[in-house]
């Protein structure tokens, strides 16, 4: 093997451990701030002046949903907490509910932008019936996933205690999925917006002015996705492809 081959196998190998990606960032965070929603769109904001546009609050957990292990999102610098996320926004036409869609910017950290962008996916259609959407009166238990021809909801509604005279209240869950721009995490956000109405009277709202404004909260959740090498694989292999150069050198040597 001539010395050519041998110095562009070594840097091959070299180039490969040098860019290497960073480990997965895994962990959890939660956001909060308000949304609004049509039935075409969602929309996002701060939930205190200046309410600005696809801005939303973040907390980071010190331990994951265990209440035991730590949380390694709360060790990333600069700290998350009490800084802001960009959400932007969603609508039908680019982002189906239900459906897979191509991966596309949805949450990045505005005080760690080194940080991965979270990309969406996939937005999960509600799980409930529509039949007890307009049912009245409004009653603990009922539930209800409203949807119109053509557009599936993603929101779960619930009626919570307490009962009439002061009741019930609403709950509305939805729940979204992506992988992050450098494809070495999946994630997972679960949404929630709570109501002091019955769900019926949301939904008569959105009918009459043609969109609903609550405040929200979400947990995302970030594992390491599937097959991706690890960085003491990767390292190995380098190291691998230089010292088999090397002993295919010695053995054409000891031919000649």
């Amino acid at each position: 093997m001539s010395r050519r081959v041998l110095l562009a196998t070594g840097l091959l190998a070299i180039g490969m451990c040098a860019s290497l990606p960073a480990a997965p960032i895994t962990g959890i965070f939660n956001i909060a701030g308000v949304i609004t929603v049509t039935p075409t769109t969602i929309t996002w904001s701060l939930d205190s002046a200046p309410f600005t546009p696809q801005k939303a609050n973040v907390q980071v957990p010190a331990v994951l949903a265990d209440g035991v292990t730590p949380n390694p999102l709360a060790a990333v610098a600069p700290p998350l907490s009490g800084t802001t996320v960009t959400i932007r926004n969603l609508n039908t036409g680019t982002e189906p509910v239900g459906v897979g869609f191509p991966a596309q910017p949805f949450i990045s950290f505005d005080a760690a932008p080194s940080l991965p962008t979270l990309n969406i996916n996939f937005i999960f259609a509600g799980i409930y019936s529509t039949a007890a959407c307009a049912t009245l009166p409004a009653t603990v238990g009922q539930t209800c996933t409203p949807s119109q021809p053509g557009l599936p909801s993603p929101f779960n509604f619930v009626n919570n205690p307490p009962p009439a005279p002061d009741g019930p209240q609403a709950t509305a869950t939805f729940a979204m999925s992506g992988v992050t721009n450098d494809g070495l995490e999946r994630w997972q956000g679960n949404f929630t917006s709570q109501f002091t109405v019955p769900y019926q009277q949301v939904l008569a709202q959105l009918a009459q002015t043609g969109s609903v404004t609550n405040t929200f909260s979400a947990s995302i959740t970030l594992t390491p996705a599937p097959h991706v090498p690890e960085a003491g694989t990767m390292s190995l292999l380098g190291l691998g492809l230089v010292a088999f150069s090397m002993k295919l050198r010695r053995r054409k040597q000891q031919q000649q």
